[in-house]
């Protein structure tokens, strides 16, 4: 099986923020059977990196594409409910 990597990069502070809070809820709202998933949360992995411009960076790595897709249309919703985008 192939991992399906999602780069992003933050251009603050805040959207850094607003991405953390958003993939605890992602996972949180699957992990609790939300939206007919059975429970079933995915496996994924997030990793941080710096730029030298001071932008942040975040690399987002799921185990099936199905899932970046989700989470994905969940972090779109996320950034437009929020002041940061």
């Amino acid at each position: 099986m192939n991992d399906v990597v999602v780069d992003l990069r933050l251009g603050s502070v805040e959207e850094n923020t607003l991405l953390t809070t958003a993939v605890d809820d992602f996972v949180g709202m699957l992990s609790s059977g939300h939206e007919d998933t059975e429970g079933d949360a995915p496996d994924m992995m997030v990793h941080t990196a710096y730029e030298a411009d001071g932008h942040v960076s975040k690399r987002l790595i799921f185990q099936d594409r199905t899932w970046a897709e989700a989470f994905l249309d969940f972090w779109e919703t996320q950034k437009t409910q929020s002041s940061v985008a």
